[in-house]
């Protein structure tokens, strides 16, 4: 019992027997490798519990050690905007800016919605797990019923050697005609059945032919029967299992790409409300500008020189300029939301303006780094199409296991026949159960390669796989890994550089009211301050320049959020998003929409 072969065919034989035995009383139990997946899954995950918790570790000690590099002077010190603070640009950024025939007032959510109802991308995406899908029901095929029928007329006209053919004649004639109709059926315990009914009518010029114009029934049945290689649900199931498998891998890619799509739809909603608030700030900045200027020149000739005057006058013709560019890039923006939404209520040829109502978020995500590890562990779409591969190789080691047993098949044929004259095919039908008893034969059949090397090799390369799908599981999940404490990382970073950003602005606002404060009291004091104008329109630049590095802090804090929630494969499920199926001109569809 050493030798791995009869090892092997002993095993099978008692796991046929058993499998025998439960098909005979009707209890076969159908492999669910679906119901597996979640008890695979928890077990390939609980390797990387470990690698987590040092990460957390490091990653807090990380941000001690920077946050102890900044000076500890109170002033410097400030972790938050204050609470409800809103640049003075928001009303205008949540306002109509421009003059089209309607306005469509947006915010990120309602963009996924129409995203999800209209954009051709998503649709594409969408078809995918359709199309897997039908593998599924290709693999359920070869276990139909299968019925056939088939018809055939013979004439021979043959000489003969031997005088007890013919009786006299020197050729043999024979004249038939046959059909046959039938059913037959493979089973996913290996069971093949074919189950066929002939007739046949056959007239010759033989004088021993009796009776003459013979008509033939013929009643058959045919079960084989697997013993080894090929035998039980286990096996006989694994190709449906594997078009499963593959479902479910589509399922996760589908997910993938949505979101994916998302953030880039989060991203260009973003870029517009930057791209707004922009245009807001200088346009601002060009009037202030041109007020400015027109005060200097007010002045030409007793403190304001010539020269001053011109550097001035190309100031405000940059800011201008500005201002216009600005208008082109968030028509521009805005079109970028339109291309990825495909919502036909955003195009018109009278104009429409999307205004960016949703505010960017001031606070800071309260969400600790090892909770953002596990989370993405657990909900990745890339780590569960990798498991799912794993889920899958195991099927088919399984399958290479099991088909390096021999051939042993056990099969039974039996069948009834009947005879009559005349062509009466109706009284030879009845024949068939009416007189004599059925003929049968039984047997088994059995066949090995010497060596085995074609099974042998795929089942070793069957166990390669295994092997390196699980070092691929391991690269996937550090990659995984590595993206959400970097993007965890640049959601701190971006905060961060978001409240410095504010202090750097309000210390340049605080500037420029101290600029004012001196022009208004040398105009009091009826002093020169054509130099002090200079110096308040070169403030305003740098109050510009700081507003708009604030505005575009804002932008990148709020979409490292989104981008946060990708990394850890929650962006569907946090706004509440499902997939249904419908038909549409009698093709199935998937949809997916938000509750």
């Amino acid at each position: 019992m050493r030798c791995p072969f009869f090892r092997k065919m002993v095993s099978g034989l008692l796991l046929t027997a058993v499998l025998l035995l439960a098909a005979s009383a009707g209890q076969a139990a159908e492999l669910d490798l679906q119901a597996q997946y979640p008890e695979l899954k928890k077990k390939l995950l609980e390797r990387y519990q470990e690698t987590i918790q040092k990460l957390a570790g490091a990653e807090k000690a990380y941000e001690q050690r920077i946050d102890s590099a900044f000076p500890t002077d109170p002033e410097f010190k400030r972790e938050a905007l204050p609470e409800g603070y809103r640049p003075w640009w928001t009303p205008e950024v949540r306002g109509e800016m421009g003059e089209p025939a309607t306005a469509a007032p947006e915010d990120v959510e309602k963009l996924f919605v129409s995203a999800l109802k209209y954009s051709s991308q998503i649709r594409a995406f969408s078809d995918l797990p359709l199309i897997r899908e039908t593998t599924i029901q290709e693999a359920e095929g070869p276990y139909d019923f299968r019925l056939f029928a088939e018809g055939r007329y013979d004439n021979l006209n043959e000489p003969v050697g031997d005088i007890l053919r013919t009786g006299g004649s020197d050729r043999y004639k024979q004249y038939s005609r046959s059909v046959a109709a039938g059913i037959r059926k493979k089973f996913k315990l290996g069971t093949e059945v074919e189950l066929k009914q002939s007739l046949e009518g056959i007239d010759t010029n033989s004088i021993y032919f009796t009776p003459e114009d013979q008509a033939w029934a013929r009643t058959r049945l045919v079960v084989r029967q697997p013993l080894l290689r090929g035998a039980g649900t286990k096996y006989n199931q694994s190709v449906i299992e594997l078009a499963r498998v593959d479902y479910s891998i589509s399922e996760s890619e589908l997910r993938r790409q949505v979101e994916s799509h998302l953030l880039e739809i989060s991203r260009a909603y973003w870029g517009l409300y930057l791209e707004r608030a922009m245009l807001v700030q200088k346009k601002k900045l060009a009037y202030e500008t041109e007020k400015i200027y027109h005060k200097m020149k007010q002045r030409q000739g007793l403190d304001v020189q010539a020269s001053l005057l011109a550097r001035a006058r190309s100031q405000v013709v940059a800011r201008q300029l500005d201002a216009v560019e600005a208008e082109y890039a968030m028509r521009n923006a805005a079109d970028r939301i339109r291309a990825l939404v495909n919502d036909p209520a955003l195009v018109s040829s009278q104009g429409i303006e999307i205004v960016t109502r949703q505010m960017p978020r001031h606070d800071l995500e309260d969400l600790p780094v090892d909770q953002a590890l596990q989370t993405a562990l657990e909900n990745r779409p890339e780590v569960e199409q990798v498991i799912r591969q794993i889920q899958a190789a195991a099927i088919r080691l399984m399958r290479s296991d099991r088909e390096t047993l021999p051939d042993l098949d056990f099969f039974i044929e039996t069948y009834v026949i009947g005879l009559r004259g005349d062509y009466e095919y109706g009284t030879a039908y009845s024949r068939q159960f009416d007189t004599g008893g059925p003929s049968y034969s039984l047997g088994l059949r059995f066949e090995y390669p010497l060596g085995n090397n074609a099974a042998e090799a795929r089942l070793l390369r069957k166990r390669l796989e295994v092997r390196q799908l699980l070092s691929q599981l391991d690269t996937t999940v550090q990659n995984v890994f590595l993206e959400v404490q970097v993007s965890f990382r640049d959601m701190l970073k971006n905060y961060k550089e978001m409240v410095r950003r504010y202090q750097v602005m309000e210390s340049t606002a605080e500037e420029i009211r101290d600029l004012v404060e001196r022009i208004d009291n040398l105009l009091v004091q009826d002093e020169a301050f054509g130099n002090a104008l200079y110096r308040l329109m070169d403030a305003l630049d740098r109050m510009s320049e700081a507003e708009a590095t604030f505005a575009r802090s804002e932008l990148t804090y709020n979409l490292s959020l989104y981008n946060l929630n990708r990394v850890m494969g929650v962006l569907v499920s946090v706004n509440n998003i499902r997939i249904t199926r419908d038909k549409e001109d009698d093709l199935p569809v998937i949809r997916l929409v938000r509750e």
